[in-house]
């Protein structure tokens, strides 16, 4: 049984690396949801970090470019989840530390000791 080999357009193949690129799927679930092999996903994606997929021999440089900027867009996403996280624990940590470190005035010390006036 011989299976008819199949081409893709690098439209096609420019979306899949993309996708890639900006996080949005891994490999293997591309390779998987259409029925490519992992190896030729990596061959694309080495092509697509090489400019091939763009019209102009002379884009490569563009391409390089435009690829750096969907690395630092996805590190700066995940930078700015890891801060909300951070300042969301500091401010539970602050308000943990003002309940527990209040200022006692003498009338607190008698509330305290059940001599309330």
């Amino acid at each position: 049984m011989v299976r008819e080999r199949r081409s893709f357009s690098n439209d096609f193949k420019k979306q899949i690396v993309e996708s890639i690129v900006s996080g949005s799927a891994t490999q293997a679930e591309l390779a998987r949801e259409h029925r490519i092999s992992p190896v030729m996903i990596n061959r694309w994606n080495k092509d697509y970090k090489a400019g091939k997929f763009f019209e102009n021999v002379s884009s490569q440089d563009m391409a390089r470019l435009e690829l750096r900027i969907r690395d630092l867009e996805r590190l700066v996403g995940k930078l700015t989840l890891e801060n909300e996280m951070l300042k969301k624990i500091r401010d539970l940590d602050t308000k943990e530390k003002k309940d527990s470190s209040s200022i006692v005035t003498s009338r607190d010390w008698d509330q305290r000791e059940g001599g309330a006036r």
